[in-house]
Parts: structure tokens; sequence; C-alpha cells
């Protein structure tokens, strides 16, 4: 998912890539979308559905980003009532991931979780950024 201002990508062929946004949040597996009341579709949901959701996330607003769970797990609530949760459900981390913008001057940084605990800018020095699972992370 691409937050804030969208800029155009050119792939490494020359053909036109993805928008990037300034800000990128990956979910690897699991996820999910819920609304105030039920989950509206997730990673086990039949595919044919998630064009349709997916096309309803654009345009909103992040109103909230945090974590939950012992392990940290990322939550995303968004204008309208929906929210974007991961929750792992195979062995290892959860895997999510949020870039900030990446440009050809500079590498990306990230927050992403190793170890059961979050953690930014992977290329440095893998220092924590928050030690409570409940804390805002923006």
């Amino acid at each position: 998912m691409e937050f804030g201002r969208l800029s155009p990508r050119v792939k490494r062929d020359g053909s036109v890539g993805n928008s990037q946004g300034d800000y990128t949040v990956m979910i690897e597996w699991s996820w999910r979308i819920e609304s105030e009341d039920a989950i509206v579709c997730g990673s086990w949901s039949d595919e044919e559905g998630w064009e349709k959701v997916f096309k309803s996330l654009i345009g909103r607003q992040v109103q909230d980003v945090s974590m939950y769970g012992r392990l940290p797990e990322l939550s995303i609530a968004l204008t309208g009532g929906l929210y974007v949760a991961s929750f792992m459900t195979a062995e290892g981390q959860p895997a999510w991931t949020i870039f900030d913008g990446f440009d050809e001057q500079h590498k990306s940084d990230c927050i992403a979780v190793r170890d059961g605990k979050v953690y930014g800018d992977f290329e440095k020095e893998m220092a924590p950024v928050a030690a409570d699972p409940d804390s805002k992370i923006a």
C-alpha cells in the first residue's frame, strides 16, 4: 500500500512502473481488511473479491497506525471506518514493513519486526523503535 504523495516510477527496462508514495506498507502474509463490525476480506478470502475492496481503499486518509499483540502486528485505521491489519499465521516473525520514500539519491529507511521486537533502519545498527507493543508508531 502506498501512502502520501505518489511519484511515478520507471522500471529498469524503461517501462512505466507502479507509482510510489511517501511511505509504503508491505504486509507479506496474513492480512485482513476490516469494517467497524466485520472482516471485509483477507488473505484467505476468494481473490476475485479483492480488487473491489482494494479499490475502495484508494483516496482514504490514515487516521492511526498502531501495533498490537505480544509479537507486534500492524493495524492501520483509515477514514470511512476501514482498517488494514497484519497477523502472521506461520512460524517466524510478523511479516510487515513500513518503508519511507525511496529515491535514487538515498536508500529507504524502514520499520519492521525482528526477534519479536520492532526495529528501524536495518542498514544501520538495528536500534529498537518501541518496546511497548501497544505503542503508537505514527
